[in-house]
């Protein structure tokens, strides 16, 4: 059974239709949807009905719900919704399970400011571990309520009764399940390594939280002398960009195999690579003393800076040593090396026996003993060191450069590299099967699998998993004290070695910490980290069915998940984590298809901030204009790599044209159809219907077609795209071409047609239109569906996908169709440059066309193409006719960069060349040769910018091998039937203004100058055809409406009063 024949299984005796408001009112509407869907419990319903279908699964990922959520939240939920909702119509049960990420620094940051507390140290002193982890529990649960109420406004469709949960002591075991997993496979170390790491929260970052916080920074760039012990006037010239780390340097690194310099510079000699000389020296003149390879320079030593800090092991400090790591691609080609902050000058010190030398505290200060800047934080320490510098002759020279620098991406404070003990996975190791795996995910769109999250796939480094916090998952890692370490999958393991019953402990901080055991006559306790949060989040594939300790069978049917959908930061987050665990565990991808989105700005193209006054709240849309007209403009005009701009006004402007656009097409048929309350109790075979009729079911059944296509392809945009082409072709072309045939036509089979045809249309783009706009989609289907069949669905989401008609299918009638409005688009863009009025008729149109199967198009259709244009004839030109001519002009901002000189010859060029070959050559989108300058140029179609002219007494388009000329020569006749054409116009605009129904019939009287009366003595009949009049009087007695009107020189009066008859 095709969707075609499902309308006419029905029992319709006579359609009947609820009356509607003439404008679109989304706020009101909305609200009494949401009223309805929670009336009849329509979500759960649509579960409940779909229990036994094919699974489609979808994860949600997981908000921090200690904030309130904005429109950000809104533009991911649109897309989140969507989906599911066109699943579940196509005959899928797709559960949607809602979920908490309640970790984290966020939380921990919330509370801080509450207690006014920024310190861990006096947290635990003042506040006690049991007590702030407390306040944290109680933040993330403090705005849920505002986001159930948000997700319900905007009708998102998630299951939030059964929610998870990342506190949870079942989520937590399921975590810890996944970490012993991969602690047995000996992914996990504890490491000593150079991390990025946050002071403000005491807080190690892993990479994919490190690379949310790039900013531009303006920073000290600085060239240092480090003198040459037992040298006189001899220094190594270095180059640093982070004059904080020279407290604690203890090597200079060079190349073995570059080449160095001894130069002499005023009344000094320096040493630096002999590539980079002219870059570093600039202006300043110098002579070269002589050359030595790197080698020659390894084992030098040389005097310290600054000698703050005590270093015990000094045999091995302060001398050049071999590094691969330096180049000569900028700097001086010798590096300055302090191993407490740099990753290379760690792994350089720790193989050369070099002790690690912190002047900074973890806390971000300086340490005591660096008295110039002891106790200030790190980065502001550089402007003091800078001037010591200078003080003491060691300062070459500085400068400040532009770079890309790391800052906290939950506290904007800057990151320190800094050398310390934390926990790893191994995720390196696992770095080409996490991109082998990728290859299979469909990234929407497309290229974020080989770009951005591919190449980052590429790069991995091992995951930084511990953090030094109070509230979060606990590292499940215990220990002897002793180096050894032991790590726990479960509670009933913990249970086990502990010997207590842990059933109802709370596996959080501080009530863990106090779990231990002993085995072989050692204590065991429990190491004091958490888990990086985002470990949490991307272990939901797993903890949310509390895997693997119940829910295996959900769990299987759930995993790999079929879609997910999250902002582009989730490459190096959500959906990272996602990846990196599936693969380590289950060497399996987490999710099959994955949306990606860019970000919302403003109107203006600014990112939103507190600061610059331009947040939009949710509601300011959604109680103005309402939230289908945003969730339209989200998934349907804007790709989703593209940033969104949103503002109250821009989603105005989406409800004025594509939502009102339908609700008038909407509109107009209920109108009609509650006035003619027309019997359509038999089905009307597609053949026994009009030409327009079966072209534009022949356009639906593209439409849905292209919009299933999409869909399936995750392209909500190009779907929204075929979805309002559709309705813009149904109201401005369908409708408008045949409104007559619904209040004039006395042929009853053909209204028939026209009511049938206009309904079924309404039927399936409603449909379509259902997973984008939920409520507009549920307001139309309770009408024109549920009043006429008591047996449909309680609701358009429960119904079925619309599905093509292959009764329906046309592709000669469309191809036919778009010729002619391609036709009628040029000719009516010609008519609109030469000023001639659309309702004055002209004498003839004059047709190119690119090949014989669009002229015979043309023949075939031509009275509609008449009628459009209001011409009286057509008539087809040779191909090679001279009606247009062309001024071709190279397009500047293209190619001016290109051929700079060139220019003025290649415009010289193209005003020599046949213009008429080339704008034929453009047309084709082909590439061209001219010979310019003794030199042959070969131009693509979109270097040149083509001017058309017109010949004298004609008004021409061009386009695609179209050519359309109006003769623009009026005579009398004409004039008069276009001034007709004006008097219809303006009894029409007197018919509404005097408040008459669009069925009134009415008594007209029309009187003016001589030209006016002239046109009225051969037009009245059809003016009053037109215009519902059954009967002309000048002079009505006590008229209803009365109005003087002109256009040109032409004068004339309009009377009319409603018949009463």
């Amino acid at each position: 059974m095709t969707f075609g024949d499902f309308f006419w299984l029905q029992e319709i005796v006579k359609m009947k239709f609820n009356k509607i408001n003439n404008r679109y009112n989304g706020p009101a509407l909305e609200e009494e949807v949401l009223a309805f869907w929670d009336e009849n419990a329509v979500f759960e319903r649509t579960l409940e009905q779909s229990n036994n279908r094919p699974l489609f699964t979808f994860n949600e990922g997981p908000p921090t719900a200690n904030g309130k959520p904005g429109i950000h939240h809104v533009l991911a939920r649109s897309f989140k919704d969507a989906f599911p909702r066109y699943k579940t119509m196509q005959g899928y049960h797709v559960p949607r399970k809602a979920g908490w990420d309640t970790h984290g620094l966020p939380v921990e940051h919330e509370i801080e400011k509450q207690l006014e507390i920024f310190d861990k140290k006096e947290i635990e002193s003042k506040v006690g571990i049991a007590e702030f982890t407390r306040r944290c529990r109680e933040s993330v649960m403090t705005y849920i309520k505002d986001w159930e109420k948000m997700t319900q406004r905007m009708g998102f469709w998630v299951n939030t009764e059964d929610a998870y949960y990342t506190l949870d002591n079942k989520y937590i075991e399921s975590v810890w399940h996944l970490l012993k997993n991969i602690w047995n496979k000996d992914l996990i170390y504890r490491g000593y390594k150079v991390v990025p790491y946050d002071p403000r929260i005491g807080a190690t970052l892993s990479q994919h939280e490190l690379a949310q916080g790039y900013r531009e920074v303006e920073d000290p760039s600085i060239f240092v002398r480090f003198a040459v012990k037992d040298e006189i006037n001899t220094s190594f010239l270095v180059w640093t960009t982070t004059p904080w780390t020279l407290p604690s340097n203890l090597m200079l690194a060079v190349h073995r195999d570059v080449h160095y310099a001894y130069i002499k510079t005023d009344d000094e000699v320096l040493i630096l690579a002999e590539e980079l000389l002219d870059t570093v020296m600039q202006d300043r003149p110098y002579s070269i003393l002589k050359r030595v390879k790197g080698r020659k320079l390894i084992g030098k030593e040389y005097i310290r800076l600054f000698d703050y800090l005590d270093v015990p092991n000094k045999a091995n400090a302060f001398e050049v040593y071999d590094a691969d790591f330096v180049s000569t691609e900028n700097g001086t080609g010798i590096v300055h090396c302090a191993p407490a902050y740099g990753v290379d000058d760690l792994e350089l010190g720790q193989r050369n026996g070099l002790p690690v030398i912190h002047g900074v505290g973890l806390d971000g200060n300086f340490n005591k003993e660096v008295t110039p800047v002891a106790g200030l934080f790190f980065k502001d320490a550089d402007e003091i060191l800078i001037n010591l510098l200078k003080k003491q002759g060691s300062m070459f020279r500085s400068e400040k450069y532009l770079h890309s620098y790391p800052f906290g991406w939950r506290t904007g404070d800057p990151i320190i590299y800094y050398a310390k003990h934390a926990w790893y996975i191994k995720t390196s190791k696992f770095r080409d099967r996490m991109v082998e795996l990728n290859k299979t995910i469909n990234w929407v769109p497309e290229h974020i699998r080989d770009g951005r999250f591919g190449k980052w796939l590429e790069n991995n480094q091992d995951w930084a998993l511990s953090r030094e916090r109070f509230w979060g998952t606990p590292l499940p890692v215990w220990s002897d004290g002793e180096g050894n370490y032991r790590c726990i999958g479960s509670i009933e393991e913990l249970a086990k070695l502990s010997g207590k019953d842990l059933t109802d402990v709370d596996l959080h901080r501080p009530n863990i910490d106090e779990i231990k055991f002993e085995e072989d006559g050692k204590i065991w306790q429990r190491v004091p980290e958490v888990i990086d949060c985002w470990f949490d989040s991307g272990a939901m594939s797993y903890a949310q069915y509390h895997y693997p300790f119940e829910n295996q069978e959900s769990f299987d049917d759930h995993f790999p998940v079929d879609y997910i959908c999250e902002a582009i930061d989730q490459t190096r987050g959500w959906f990272y984590t996602l990846h990196a665990i599936s693969t380590l565990v289950s060497d399996s991808v987490a999710y099959r298809n994955c949306i990606c989105l860019s970000h919302i700005v403003d109107q203006e193209g600014k990112k939103m901030s507190k600061s610059l006054g331009n947040i939009i709240n949710p509601y300011d849309v959604f109680d103005t204009v309402g939230a289908d007209a945003l969730r339209w403009h989200f998934l349907a005009r804007i790709s989703p790599d593209i940033q969104k701009r949103v503002s109250v006004e821009i989603i105005s402007d989406v409800a004025s044209s594509f939502m009102n656009t339908f609700w008038n097409t909407y509109g107009f048929f209920i109108l009609y159809a509650r006035l003619d309350n027309m019997d359509l109790d038999s089905p009307l075979d597609i053949d026994d219907r009009p030409e327009t009729d079966r072209w534009v079911l022949a356009l639906l059944d593209q439409t849905i077609i292209n919009t299933t296509e999409a869909m399936d392809k995750y392209d909500a945009k190009k779907a929204g795209e075929k979805i309002e082409s559709f309705i813009d072709q149904l109201s401005n072309w369908y409708i408008r071409r045949n409104r007559r045939r619904f209040w004039k036509s006395t042929d009853l089979e053909d209204k028939r047609s026209a009511y049938l045809t206009l309904y079924q249309c309404l039927d399936v783009i409603h449909r379509l239109m259902a997973p984008f706009v939920p409520f507009l989609s549920e307001n139309v289907y309770q009408n024109l569906v549920r009043n006429n069949q008591s047996s449909a669905p309680i609701s358009v989401h429960m119904a079925a996908w619309p599905i093509p008609n292959s009764s329906w299918s046309n592709e000669n009638l469309l191809f036919e169709i778009s010729v002619v409005q391609k036709v009628v688009g040029l000719a009516r863009a010609a008519r609109s440059q030469s000023g001639v009025r659309v309702r004055q008729p002209l004498s003839r149109l004059l047709i190119r066309t690119p090949d014989d199967q669009s002229a015979s198009a043309i023949e075939k259709h031509q009275s509609q193409i008449l009628e459009e244009l209001n011409v009286k004839d057509i008539e087809f030109i040779a191909r090679d006719a001279g009606l247009v001519s062309y001024v071709i002009k190279p397009n500047l901002p293209r190619i001016g960069k290109t051929y700079g000189k060139l220019i003025p010859a290649i415009k010289q060029a193209l005003n020599d060349a046949d213009t008429n070959m080339l704008a034929s050559v453009v047309a084709k989108r082909e590439s061209f040769n001219i010979d310019c300058a003794n030199e042959t140029i070969t131009l693509e179609a979109e270097d040149v910018l083509i001017e058309t002219k017109s010949a004298e007494g004609f008004s021409c388009g061009e386009e695609g091998g179209y050519l359309t000329a109006l003769d623009t020569q009026l005579n009398d006749d004409l004039i008069k039937e276009g001034l007709a054409r004006e008097l219809v116009r303006s009894v029409q605009e007197a018919r509404k203004k005097s408040g008459l129904d669009v069925s009134d019939r009415i008594i007209l009287g029309i009187s003016g100058s001589e030209l006016v009366e002239s046109a009225l003595s051969k037009y009245k009949e059809f003016l009053m055809t037109e215009t519902l009049a059954i009967k002309w009087q000048i002079d009505i007695d006590d008229p209803l409406f009365t109005e003087n009107n002109s256009l040109d020189d032409e004068e004339w009066l309009i009377e009319l009063v409603k018949d009463k008859g």
